[in-house]
């Protein structure tokens, strides 16, 4: 089961930077530290079956199974000599086992051999820096968090810290979210110490601190309505509730997972993730005035969202006619809505020289009087449609000069010329040529082009003559 928010956007105004930098230093250690793992292995490995271990060791291992783990008898026989040395190598429990046995029997050859070969496997990252229940470290509860067993298990953690750390760390600020992120982590581990008590697997993984970051997002959206994608199983699907409904279901994924899922996932280390992080959070929330917390509010969708969503059901079910002339239609309800006027612009662009088309443009171009709003969408526009229609009737000459004027308060000069000329070639009389004219020439001067200041130049004097006629 699966459950994600897909409808909160960032703030690139406020971009969140910690979130990002945790995501490069989980990539760096994987890159730089992690990809060493190899060849630390390779020399442990190479001095394990050069030395007399092997030999010694094998009969011993039955010993330890038939004390320890009797299951393991129909494995090991099974299995053979694979199952056999892969425990005598990874196994921690085994040295453990076997390091007092050989201490009392005296065996200080085998002993020096046996701890040789530990410390050059203990260099390997997960266990240098793992998290290990029954021997708890400082550098494990922290270096656990940075540490992952494979592409899929890095990118996997990374892509839920983006898709939920993005609105965490704009409405708690920077420093609030990685201390929330550290803590949550801390209790992740923690649960999962105290749950499996005595292991000496070590556990490494963002998962647990990422954990904690879906419990915040959970206490910071608190009963605000969201949208979410979920899988479960071959069904998928979108579906809109309160944010705190889906921490119920997070949790119950997680017991589900422990009790019938894969041994080799933390689940209950995911399970305090998620409790530390919303809790946390919600304390937090009650301490700090509201009016700090900077939470996107889950708006109603406008008659201009939906007229747009009826419109791409309509394409997406091969009704192209009927979504082109719907298109057309709510852009004249809603002239200001870009997204609608893209729409109305894609589904005639089959048949670039019709009234369709050109109309759809010209609802763009239009909003290049509109004082603030973004020129670089309109600009390209611009540029898409001369390269598209054979006779641009869309750009008349008022929207020509209004386009020309405005390009020139963005310093987007290259439109200017082009628009100037085609006016130029129309023969086409205004004052306001003369001016951006004039215009292009100083700013192709102040670039030290004299080729296309010299055709601006050229440009003005046109401009000039036909204004004066």
């Amino acid at each position: 089961m699966l459950i994600i928010p897909i409808q909160n956007k960032p703030d690139w105004r406020r971009p969140p930077l910690v979130c990002f930098a945790l995501i490069v230093i989980n990539l760096l250690v994987f890159v730089l530290y992690q990809g060493g793992d190899e060849a630390r292995w390779q020399q442990a490995e190479d001095f394990y079956f050069d030395s007399e271990l092997p030999e010694l060791e094998e009969r011993r291992f039955f010993e330890f199974v038939d004390l320890e783990h009797p299951e393991w008898r129909t494995q090991a026989q099974g299995a053979g000599e694979e199952f056999i040395y892969q425990q005598l190598l990874w196994s921690h429990e085994f040295h453990h086992w076997l390091l007092p046995r050989l201490q009392a029997e005296g065996e200080q050859q085998w002993l020096q051999q046996r701890r040789e070969f530990a410390g050059l496997r203990d260099r390997l990252s997960s266990f240098a820096y793992g998290l290990t229940p029954a021997e708890p470290t400082v550098q494990g509860l922290f270096g656990h968090m940075f540490l992952h067993g494979g592409w899929d298990h890095l990118l996997g953690n990374m892509i839920f810290l983006l898709l939920f750390g993005l609105s965490v760390e704009l409405a708690l600020g920077a420093r609030w979210f990685i201390g929330l992120y550290l803590l949550g982590g801390l209790a992740a581990a923690g649960l999962h110490c105290l749950v499996e008590a005595g292991s000496r697997m070590p556990v490494i993984g963002a998962s647990g601190a990422v954990s904690a970051v879906m419990g915040m997002f959970v206490a910071v959206y608190g009963v605000r309505r969201l949208r979410f994608f979920y899988t479960l199983g071959f069904a998928f699907g979108e579906f809109s509730a309160p944010a705190l409904l889906v921490l119920p279901l997070w949790l119950g994924k997680e017991v589900f997972g422990y009790l019938f899922g894969s041994d080799n996932i933390a689940y209950w280390a995911h399970f305090g993730g998620l409790v530390a992080g919303f809790a946390a959070t919600m304390l937090l929330i009650r301490l700090r005035p509201a009016e700090t917390l900077h939470v996107e509010e889950d708006l109603p969708p406008s008659p201009a969202q939906l007229a747009l969503a009826r419109i791409e059901s309509m394409q997406n079910h091969g009704k192209l006619l009927e979504a082109g002339q719907a298109a057309a239609a709510v852009i004249r309800q809603h002239p200001e809505s870009l997204p609608l006027i893209h729409k109305g612009i894609e589904l005639s662009a089959l048949a670039p020289n019709s009234e369709a088309h050109h109309r759809a443009c010209m609802a763009l171009f239009a909003l290049a009087q509109k004082p603030g709003g973004d020129f670089v969408p309109i600009a390209q526009g611009v540029r898409d449609y001369l390269g598209r229609t054979a006779v641009p009737r869309a750009l008349t000459v008022k929207i020509s000069l209004v386009l020309a004027q405005r390009a020139a308060q963005e310093k987007d000069w290259a439109l200017v010329e082009e628009l100037l000329q085609r006016l130029v070639a129309r023969q086409q009389r205004h004052p306001l040529m003369a001016r951006l004219a004039q215009g292009l020439v100083n700013h192709y001067r102040r670039c030290g082009d004299e080729e296309r200041a010299r055709r601006a130049v050229a440009l003005a004097q046109a401009s000039v003559l036909a204004a004066a006629q």
